[in-house]
């Protein structure tokens, strides 16, 4: 019956490659697609950005690092270590008892290993092997509240030096990389800085780094310059992160902020980052001083860079606490509209740039949620809940751990034409980007997939949109959309169109009217190589695998029944790009109900 009502309503991986393969598959990726790079100013990509490190060995052609660079944390107990978490925040939050069974836990460990250092895996080992009277060690570790369990990693990780006694760091080996899409993208986005400087400049392009959506953007950092460095860009980080700008309001009312910003950070779940980023700290210490100085770097670099992580820290490095721009947003944003700088972002980094306002409406930020609780509960106009919330336990205001959160008045406000969903078809979450589109009224939604990117310029009124990338970027349309919702029952219909490497769209903003130029469909998969995708996204394997079909597509995923109508204004375009299959579409009608 639900795909019955559904029509009725309607009618009104990355591929693992050898090293030999590479350069066919580079000048593939390259041949198909068709953009003009400087026609771009905003590079939106979906995370997935998998990429060979010497901490992502796994993400390459070929091991090539050494014991100089760092290839894994390392953690140790001593007193000192055990000391300065007791003192911290988290733990004096936890009840007595439970203070007392963690020291228990931990001592027993020290006791134990003394000052051998381990990895993340060996810690876990130590806490296994921990059997107390009412304690089982696993149990117990696999139960540490979110909040505790990073200020405990914090404080037991060592310093890790190299052979001149300098800290080791996160290497990069861009021209390594497994996964061509990922470094085609990396080096777009220098093309894109690139195309900022002034006349025919051979010089390299500058840019900055924030990786402000980080729980600890310290860390981060080593391997953001390193591949832009290998990109071809010089590049600078900026300690711009929501710990700044709380020491920044501090100081703005004539309270002690940049000298607090060890405890600043603590508040901020970054423990102890000092004693193994020392360079780092004393950095944004001198740029909470001078803030000139952060207005200076961001006023000469050509290109602005905002890593994955969560969305809500990075729009709180960028806002001050009543939700305004902070200057350095202002700035950006200055020089962006201006046509001097070029922005770029990944997961979280691509989700902070929805806002602003599209027909006079709000454009909002999608910050957590399921497709599956997205129609059991609706959407809320809140903060999302802790991660350590499990999946059906109700958290704080009265979420629950997979609820549909989004923020009203949007992120950055530096893509407004809807809103920005990432990890899209990966993580199945056409339903939940469908429901809060049409719960919010807002006309146009996209959902970027992994090693994906979604550009986009504005000039004169018009809108250039094209997809770069390993997936697709999924484009809903509710304008002539429906909504019901009656007896917890939720229904949505609307019209969706996705787009591939190579493909590109426009909105022309006095018509209101998108316009699509579909990528040639040369050559076309054969049915074997489709019917051998594993492509994760049961919408995406749904499509792909009725690529042209003319008649209804059903299915039902997480409580949800689905459809997709051809009708005669679709068009389908099946392709094969580096031996990847793929399905462009447009005007697809669609529709959703639990």
């Amino acid at each position: 019956m639900k795909f019955a009502s559904l029509i009725t309503l309607l009618a009104m991986i990355s591929l693992p490659i050898s090293a030999s393969k590479r350069s066919d598959i580079d000048a593939i990726i390259q041949e198909n697609a068709r953009v003009e790079i400087k026609d771009y100013q905003l590079m939106l990509v979906g995370g997935g950005l998998n990429t060979c490190s010497s901490l992502s060995q796994g993400a390459c052609l070929s091991n090539d690092y050494s014991e100089q660079d760092k290839q894994q944390n390392l953690y140790q107990f001593s007193p000192q270590r055990l000391g300065a978490l007791k003192n911290s925040r988290p733990f004096l939050q936890q009840s007595e008892n439970y203070q007392q069974d963690l020291a228990k836990v931990l001592q027993h460990i020290y006791a134990r290993l003394e000052d051998k250092q381990l990895t993340r895996d060996e810690l876990r080992t130590a806490f296994d092997r921990t059997q107390l009277s009412r304690i089982n060690g696993a149990l117990f570790y696999d139960e540490i509240p979110g909040p505790l369990f990073d200020a405990m990693l914090d404080h037991l990780e060592v310093p890790q030096l190299d052979e001149q006694g300098k800290r080791k760091r996160e290497r990069v080996a861009l021209d390594n990389n497994s996964n061509r899409y990922a470094r085609f993208l990396y080096r777009q986005f220098v093309l894109m800085a690139k195309s900022r400087l002034p006349g025919d400049s051979q010089a390299k392009p500058i840019i900055a780094v924030i990786t402000a959506s980080s729980r600890d953007p310290f860390e981060s950092a080593d391997f953001y310059q390193s591949v832009f460095e290998q990109a071809g860009a010089e590049v600078i980080w900026l300690p711009l992160d929501k710990s700044y700008q709380d020491a920044r309001e501090l100081e703005a009312q004539g309270l002690p902020g940049c000298a607090r910003l060890s405890e600043i950070r603590a508040a901020n779940g970054s423990f102890n980052r000092e004693a193994l980023y020392t360079q780092r700290a004393e950095l944004q210490q001198q740029y909470c001083q001078q803030p000139d100085r952060m207005a200076e770097q961001l006023g000469r670099v050509q290109g602005v860079f905002f890593n994955g992580g969560d969305q809500s820290r990075t729009l709180a490095a960028l806002t001050q606490s009543d939700g305004s721009d902070s200057p350095e947003l202002a700035l950006i944003k200055q020089r962006f509209a201006a046509h001097q700088l070029v922005v770029g972002g990944t997961s979280a980094g691509t989700a902070v740039q929805s806002g602003g306002l599209f027909a006079q409406r709000p454009v909002p930020m999608i910050s957590s949620g399921t497709s599956e609780m997205a129609f059991r509960r609706g959407a809320f106009a809140a903060a999302p809940p802790p991660e350590s919330c499990a999946n059906q336990q109700v958290c704080a205001n009265g979420l629950m751990g997979a609820d549909l959160t989004y923020k009203a008045l949007g992120g950055s406000g530096l893509f407004s034409l809807g809103i920005l969903d990432t990890h899209f078809s990966e993580r199945d979450r056409e339903a939940r980007l469908a429901l809060l589109a049409s719960a919010t009224e807002t006309r146009f939604a996209f959902g970027v997939d992994e090693a994906t990117a979604l550009l986009m310029g504005k000039t004169d009124g018009q809108t250039k949109l094209a997809v770069l990338g390993q997936g697709g970027v999924f484009m809903l349309d509710m304008q002539r959309g429906i909504y019901k919702i009656q007896d917890q029952k939720r229904q949505v219909v609307g019209m969706s169109h996705y787009l591939n490497h190579g493909d590109t769209a426009g909105f022309d903003s006095q018509s209101q009217t998108l316009h699509f130029d579909l990528n040639p469909s040369v050559p076309e998969p054969t049915a074997k190589q489709i019917s051998d995708v594993d492509h994760p996204g049961q919408w995406r394997r749904q499509l792909l695998q009725n690529c042209s079909g003319k008649t209804p597509v059903r299915w039902q995923q997480d409580g949800i029944a689905q459809v997709v109508m051809p009708t005669e204004d679709t068009r389908f375009v099946p392709r094969l790009v580096a031996d990847r299959p793929q399905c462009s579409y447009i005007n697809l009608a669609f529709g959703l109900e639990n």
